[in-house]
């Protein structure tokens, strides 16, 4: 890796250009180069004024040359905005958007729990919101009724998306050209379960379509049934899915289809009302 300390600071009104570097292991080096990158990040906070390279060395005790170096490759990569005219950067989108991101999830979390607390309490249930990372749906929140904390499902959980109510719901409402990319990818992943499973998402597609929510009998668990039902939160980082299930022989089938869908549907449309509500940063 290319020593930061040594690079001569290029032309103050031509954005310098980056140094390319060779893909290696993590070391001391990199770590150092890191921090000092989100040193030069935290100065814009909170306003994102137009800064100089001389302001920004002067603000994080950085070498000017070290700045210059490190604020190019941050505005190749969106993190930084230059301008050309006076020499200045600022905060560039992909900084922005990783901002927006940790907002939004905060709100939701903040929106959802109360909502999520009371469905569970009312129908005695386990009650989650999560997201997709790969082939799994992660909780990002669990809310328990009185009697559900024998059910091993908490915040970080990871459950399959080829088995869960929730999971089956977000595939049930992805676009075509991406529900069909995951459906590849499930395919390569499971092998000889395909043969059952492929059904299985053609009929939560279908579920999805005529009820907005997915009914689940006992494929996650056996003896545990539930229903899915994805967030519609405009500019949202990612997509959340909202789910509630309970053992067998209280979410009997015709109970989900008539009760507790329709009551979850009614949480999610009053989450989205209230996310709707919440000021965004600019």
């Amino acid at each position: 890796m290319v020593d930061d300390e040594n690079l001569i600071c290029g032309n103050h009104l031509r954005r310098p250009a980056a140094v390319k570097t060779t893909e290696a292991g993590i070391d001391a080096n990199s770590v150092r180069v890191l921090s000092r990158g989100l040193k030069i990040l935290r100065v814009f906070a909170p306003k994102n004024d137009w800064l100089s390279n001389h302001e920004i060395a002067s603000a994080t005790g950085l070498p000017r040359s070290t700045v210059s170096r490190l604020a190019a490759n941050l505005t190749d990569e969106g993190y930084l905005e230059y301008s050309l005219e006076h020499g200045y950067y600022r905060l560039g989108a992909a900084v922005l958007a990783l901002g927006y991101a940790v907002v939004t999830n905060i709100d939701i979390l903040e929106v959802a729990r109360p909502f999520l607390q009371e469905l569970a309490d009312s129908e005695d249930a386990l009650v989650l919101l999560s997201t997709r990372d790969g082939l799994a749906m992660v909780c990002n929140e669990v809310c328990y009724g009185r009697n559900m904390l024998t059910l091993r499902v908490g915040v970080g959980s990871r459950l399959a998306i080829t088995t869960s109510a929730v999971g089956r719901a977000l595939i049930g409402t992805l676009p075509d050209g991406q529900r069909d990319a995951l459906l590849d990818e499930i395919r390569e992943n499971v092998g000889g379960d395909w043969v059952l499973l492929g059904p299985a998402f053609n009929d939560a597609t279908a579920q999805m379509r005529e009820k907005k929510f997915y009914t689940s009998i006992g494929t996650l668990e056996q003896g545990v049934n539930g229903v899915g039902a994805v967030l519609d939160v405009a500019g949202a980082p990612y997509t959340y899915v909202i789910g509630i299930a309970a053992p067998s022989f209280r979410f009997e089938p015709q109970l989900l289809d008539q009760r507790v869908g329709p009551r979850l549907i009614e949480i999610k449309h009053e989450i989205e009302q209230q996310m709707a509500s919440v000021t965004r940063p600019n």
